[in-house]
């Protein structure tokens, strides 16, 4: 028997409605985009503002450094065999050497145990090194630092770990961490402390220019050791990413060219790719064998020798794979057959473990099980047992092991990740221990798994443009975790196991009337029986664009399914925006056979959805899910559209033709009316439908069209400001004349100036505007009264119906699905009907946005 599924969704972000009101006219990231980089505060800029010499000791390191070089003396940088550490190394050793330093590096096996240990500090004395700077470690080496001391070997420690008690007593101690800091972000991986120290020593040579060629590998190191990707971090990874593709270091670029065969040198690399398919080949050195053989390849400068190295280090990634394979094989059938997952510890020791790989083991059985989970390596030879921990959030597995340091030989980590030695004949009182001090300390409510959703997506989001501008929030990694989205109530079909495995699953899912096809679920196997049982489904996914075949497509990658009838917690009241939340131009892509195609090109709605056409012959034809919300927007606002092509490119399989579709607001009347008020009627129809011009929009037009006087409208954003202009604008284009909007310069039949002051009224620069035309045929715009001779000066002025009760933005979710609440996103027919029950004199809920009709 499996044990069930448990989760809990909760919705991450409320979403800001007066935000979406107020800025849908203008071009900018998504709505949903733009929550997410303002909610996780991330920063958009990738240039460095930080100042080195702001983290404590870095003055004295740099003097001591240059001290070093200048003297010809034999400096040793001594590493972690991670990859932090690993990439730690090959930074200084590769920055250093540039700057003619002495250079040599250490880093332990992984049987010499983790940070400094008192017989390599006295090998590299004997090898006489004058100056070791440890990277990646040594914060918290008191007892080898002193006896570095003792033998006259200067120590300059660069380490991000926690510091635990006093410094060590060496040169300089270089540490984000430490308290003495004026520099505030304390995240930075080892790499990225290391960097810190490089940029110091560039800066005063004057060379920081030369810097930018190390990011690719501090990338490598900040990625896979796990630190939040914000702040610095953040630029680091973002910057260097970009350089992957064209890095200056053979190794590297050679083991790229075996990963990414098809398209190395120019793929857009991301987090994903250094976390899961870079780091863990770097890593298996340090986990099999020794991690000297991974910095060699980022600092060797031989292509055959280079080539020799990548073949070890994937000999020894696979040989890592399958060590980990089989004892997470050998874990699962434990745990089944014992049911420990209805433990709260999950625990698993054997004597055929290997050390090197029981932490990622322990990763992977806390995400089946989620439960706190330790795995052990039994040394019968040496009568203990080595473990990693890993927990779940919210559990603190140090806390737990403190309650038992009484039977441990030692330990250490921090809250969701630790490991400690403890000898053999104690692990069963261990398990009892520390299973009951779980059981007694934290709640119940803690196992229960908890899916972050980030928005309760409408489904017409997922198209190329909106994943194209989710990237901008890459790098993910911790602190900036992949956006999970949610659809409510879907149905499926399709569904299966993938082949030749009950792992996975894969199913197509419709959600309204947006189709999306074989949707993947990883490590989803257990869930067959949950979905085949249920009529709809809530579905949890992450968003991912791939390509096959030369073409884009939008993917679901399923995180979590629920029986839409069971999570009744999970509240799906959302705002149905109807599309008018898409900001225009939108980008999309097709896939032609023709090369020869060239604009114009129009768009043309059919049976199938929506075709670009060619001279009355269709081309190809858009997306349909992009095509349903564009024929939403058609028949239910009135929204004509124009496209045109902005890149081509001739693939293997197809041509990439990208389209740019944007709002047509100059297209022409389909009727060809005689006389001026049947011309208003079909514009007015083009623009709002059935509904009236205001009180406003009608004293303008007619002060315009009827007097025929220069005008100045006095009136406030949310008033119908773009249906005066785009009226008195469609009318120009059907007469054949021209109309100028902010500008005095160009020749036209009919200018429109809108001024929006703050604070006061900028007289002078209206009249300096004025000054440089000669025409009666002018309209301001203006939110400030003020007065000008022979204008026809229009002040707005109406009155809401005592009727309608205004709804702040922020209780929206009260109400938004009510019929009496009006909101703009609602369909005109949607809106007809409620702005029918105000003659009724019956009571409605609106937003602000109302006041458009009166």
């Amino acid at each position: 028997m499996k044990m069930k599924k448990n989760t809990k969704w909760i919705l991450e972000n409320k979403i800001n409605y007066e935000k979406i009101f107020e800025n849908r006219e203008e071009k900018k990231l998504d709505f949903v985009i733009e929550s997410l980089i303002e909610n996780r505060n991330l920063s958009l800029d990738t240039n460095f503002d930080f100042n080195p010499f702001d983290l404590k000791d870095i003055d004295i390191a740099v003097k001591r450094i240059f001290e070093a070089i200048e003297n010809n003396e034999k400096i040793y940088i001594y590493g972690d065999y991670d990859v932090d550490g690993i990439t730690s190394v090959s930074l200084l050793y590769l920055a250093l050497s540039e700057l003619g330093g002495n250079i040599d590096y250490y880093i332990p096996l992984r049987d010499e145990g983790y940070g400094l240990n008192k017989d390599a500090i006295q090998s590299l004395k004997e090898e006489e090194a004058s100056l070791v700077m440890s990277v990646d470690c040594g914060i918290n080496s008191i007892e080898e630092i002193n006896f570095a001391n003792n033998l006259g070997l200067d120590f300059i420690i660069t380490d991000h770990h926690e510091i635990i008690g006093d410094l060590p007593r060496a040169f300089a101690v270089i540490n984000p961490k430490r308290e003495e800091n004026i520099y505030s972000f304390k995240y930075l991986a080892g790499v990225g402390t290391a960097f810190m120290l490089a940029y110091a020593l560039y800066s005063k040579l004057d060379k920081l220019n030369d810097l930018e060629k190390f990011l690719d590998i501090v990338a490598i190191g900040t990625v896979a050791d796990i630190v939040p990707l914000t702040s610095d971090n953040r630029k680091f990874v973002k910057r260097g990413l970009k350089l992957l593709n064209k890095t200056r270091w053979i190794g590297i670029k050679q083991l790229l060219r075996k990963i990414f065969p098809d398209d190395w040198d120019t793929r857009e690399y991301c987090s994903y790719d250094v976390g899961y398919l870079i780091a863990p080949i770097f890593n298996a050195a340090g986990r099999l064998e020794d991690a000297k053989q991974a910095v060699s390849l980022f600092i060797e400068e031989d292509g055959f020798e280079c080539l020799t190295i990548i073949d070890q280090l994937l000999t020894n990634n696979t040989e890592r794979k399958n060590i980990q394979k089989k004892i997470l094989e050998a874990s699962i059938t434990e745990i089944e057959k014992k049911q420990l997952y209805n433990k709260n510890l999950i625990l698993v020791a054997n004597k055929s473990f290997h050390h090197g790989v029981i932490g990622i083991v322990a990763s992977k059985i806390l995400d089946k099980y989620y439960k706190p989970t330790i795995i052990m390596e039994i040394k019968e030879s040496e009568g203990v047992a080595t473990a990693s921990c890993r927990s779940i959030e919210g559990l603190n597995i140090v806390e737990c092991l403190n309650s038992v340091s009484d039977i441990l030989v030692k330990y250490g980590g921090h809250s969701g990740a630790a490991g400690f030695t403890i000898k053999i004949e104690n692990i069963e009182e261990f398990y009892q221990r520390v299973d009951k001090y779980i059981g007694e300390n934290f709640p119940k409510e803690l196992f229960i798994k908890t899916i972050k959703i980030e928005n309760i997506l409408a489904p017409y989001k997922v198209n190329y443009e909106f994943l194209r501008e989710l990237e901008i929030l890459e790098p993910y990694g911790a602190k900036n975790h992949t956006p999970i989205f949610a659809f409510k109530n879907c149905e499926y079909e399709n569904l299966r196991f993938t082949r030749n495995s009950t792992e996975h699953l894969m199913l197509d899912i419709k959600k309204d009337n947006y189709y999306f096809k074989n949707c993947i679920f990883f490590g989803g196997g257990d869930y067959y029986d949950i979905i085949a049982n249920s009529q709809k489904i809530d579905v949890a996914f992450k968003l991912k664009l791939e390509t096959f075949k030369d073409r884009y497509m939008c993917k679901l990658q399923l995180e979590d399914v629920k029986n839409s009838m069971e999570n009744t917690n999970f509240n799906d009241n959302y705002l149905e925006l109807n599309g008018r939340d898409i900001s225009f131009p939108i980008h999309t892509v097709v896939y032609p056979k023709r090369s020869d195609i060239e604009s114009p090109l129009n768009l043309v709605f059919n049976d199938y959805g929506l075709a670009i056409t060619k001279d009355r012959t269709i081309i190809e034809n858009i997306d349909v899910n992009l095509a349903n919300i564009l024929k939403i927007l058609k028949n239910e606002f009135n929204y004509n559209f124009s496209v045109e092509i902005e890149k081509k490119y001739l693939k293997t399989d197809n041509i990439n033709l990208h389209l740019k579709i944007d709002i047509d607001r100059n297209i022409i009347l389909k009727t060809f009316p005689v006389k001026d008020a049947l011309i208003f009627q079909e514009i007015k129809k083009e623009l709002i439908s059935n509904f009236d011009y205001n009180s406003i929009q009608k004293r303008v037009l007619s002060s315009i069209f009827k007097d025929k006087k220069p005008t100045l409208a006095v009136m406030q954003k949310g008033r119908g400001i773009r249906t005066i202009i785009e009226t008195i604008k469609k009318y120009y284009l059907y007469k054949g004349k021209s109309i100028s909007i902010n500008n005095a310069y160009k020749k036209a039949d009919f200018y429109i100036f809108v001024f929006n002051f703050k604070y006061y009224v900028d007289l002078e620069g209206v009249f300096e505007t004025l000054d440089k035309i000669h025409s009666n045929n002018i309209l301001i715009i203006t939110n400030k009264s003020f007065e000008i001779s022979d204008f026809n000066v229009i002040k707005d002025k109406y009155n809401i119906a005592k009727n309608i009760e205004y709804l702040p933005y922020s209780d929206i979710d009260k109400i938004k699905k009510s019929d009496i609440f009006y909101h703009p996103f609602l369909t005109n027919e949607e809106k007809e009907k409620i702005l029918n029950l105000i003659d009724k004199e019956e009571k409605i809920f609106s937003t602000k946005e109302i006041i458009v009709h009166f």
